[in-house]
């Protein structure tokens, strides 16, 4: 078993205990600025679905790349309740941005790191020490902290939703695992580059799940929402084309839903990730409840989870390991 594996099947119980441990916890807010998160990689797609999420219901929030804000927006942070996400606490952009922003928060899963020790006020997920290059409950349960906090600063709840969303990881980990693997394993082939198509908060499970095969199967993966996919790289679909298209239910449960269909018309390999299944020519169905829209993204990241491990198996590779990058970036 590979160590990003191992790491995959302890999500349930990290989302679990993050939970669990900051059920006294708020955020630490100025009511009279906005909101602004920042991280690198899977801390950046995380940050984006906390800022999506608070703005779907009126509030004020925005995320940024920190190498962007690091050398092109720092002038503007007095202006903001700036949280910084970075699972390792040493990413060097993240870093730095704590150490010249005295009033940056952190949100982190490394108590002692250089963000945790630079920042004002630290929130920890409890996620333990994540060993694999691609993240897996580092991303999962940094998302379930965001969110958590998020929906209890504007007077929500997402905490039943959240540890319900851990309950079908860890059922479809036990009981579907070697089911959804043979399906994308015989579905995708890793040599054509994979499209991976959501709305709303499944673009934030396009994004992540992106990442997560290019570092571990190394194949040539892009995330995309559905309606950016339409206005232009739709022409694709006159080449050899697949994809994985999110689609919880939602708001444009019905537009993705169409989007699917069209594409599979057009000849695209389509592996439909959704509550229901879709029987439709040139469409595999994974059907997984996906609990509340924006808790979504815990769920089905596990399908990506599950696509690299079975397409480094394909290829030889062993999941989580790399030769080119280390699990903390130390470089710009």
């Amino acid at each position: 078993m590979s160590l990003f594996y191992q790491e995959v099947l302890e999500q349930p119980k990290a989302i679990k205990d993050t939970i669990k441990e900051n059920s006294n916890t708020e955020l630490s807010i100025d009511s009279d600025k906005p909101i602004l998160f920042s991280g690198m990689g899977s801390s950046l797609a995380a940050s984006q679905l906390a800022a999506l999420y608070l703005n779907s219901f009126g509030g004020k929030a925005q995320a940024i790349d920190s190498s962007e804000l690091l050398h092109y927006q720092m002038d503007m942070l007095k202006n903001y309740n700036v949280f910084l996400s970075s699972q390792s606490g040493e990413s060097v952009e993240t870093k730095e941005i704590a150490n010249q922003f005295k009033k940056a928060q952190a949100i982190t899963n490394s108590p002692g790191s250089s963000i945790s020790t630079a920042a004002s006020a630290v929130y920890y997920t409890k996620a333990t020490p994540e060993k694999a290059i691609a993240s897996s409950k580092s991303f999962t349960t940094t998302v379930a902290l965001m969110l958590y906090l998020a929906a209890k600063e504007i007077g929500r709840s997402l905490e039943n939703e959240i540890l319900q969303a851990a309950d079908i990881i860890e059922e479809v980990l036990a009981t579907r695992f070697e089911e959804i693997g043979a399906i994308l394993s015989e579905t995708i082939d890793p040599n054509w580059p994979l499209l991976l198509i959501g709305r709303g908060p499944s673009v934030i499970t396009a994004d992540q799940g992106g990442l997560t095969l290019k570092e571990t199967s190394r194949i040539f993966s892009e995330s995309l929402s559905s309606a950016q996919f339409r206005h232009g790289p739709l022409e694709l679909l006159k080449e050899k084309f697949q994809c994985i298209l999110f689609n919880p239910y939602g708001k444009t449960y019905e537009l993705n839903k169409e989007m699917a269909k069209e594409i599979a018309g057009h000849g695209g390999k389509v592996i439909y990730v959704s509550d229901e299944p879709l029987v439709e020519k040139n469409i595999v169905s994974i059907p997984i409840n996906s609990v509340h829209e924006f808790v979504s993204p815990i769920i089905y990241s596990c399908v990506v989870q599950i696509a690299a491990i079975k397409l480094c198996e394909k290829k030889g590779l062993v999941a989580g390991e790399a030769s080119l990058i280390s699990k903390v970036t130390g470089k710009q």
